[in-house]
């Protein structure tokens, strides 16, 4: 290995950055800018892996909480349709109108709240729900 190679390093210059092969046995400058690279701190900043892992783990769980914070189970909201159409009856307008109605309870009734209140509170709501929809 030649002498000259041996003394080269390779920095990323902290004002424009830049990355320059310089030779240690010269003065050190950056080789866009012109600025002195002697007397900087020098660090690439890079997360580790497992950093990022466990950061996203927690923004992915946390958003997960936020977006479905109430949400019923698509067997709950299954159910709560086929009640709806049940008691309505299955033409077009009335399952729309069912949708509509099972749609306006998310964020009220999520599966553990369908399961206590059982199926005539349930049925209740859900009419309330209906008549309020067009």
């Amino acid at each position: 290995m030649s002498e000259e190679i041996k003394n080269t390093l390779d920095i990323e210059c902290p004002h424009c950055l830049e990355e320059n092969k310089i030779n240690l046995s010269k003065e050190i400058r950056c080789k866009k800018c012109e600025k002195p690279l002697i007397g900087e701190k020098y660090r690439k900043p890079i997360l580790s892996a497992m950093t990022t892992i466990l950061i996203g783990s927690g923004l992915g769980i946390t958003a997960d909480a936020y977006l479905n914070i109430n949400r019923a189970s698509v067997k709950t909201e299954y159910k709560m349709m086929k009640t709806c159409i049940g008691l309505f009856g299955s033409y077009t307008f009335v399952r729309d109108r069912c949708a509509c109605a099972v749609e306006s309870m998310s964020g009220v009734i999520d599966a553990q709240r369908a399961r206590i209140l059982g199926i005539e509170k349930l049925e209740k709501i859900l009419r309330n729900r209906y008549n309020e929809c067009d």
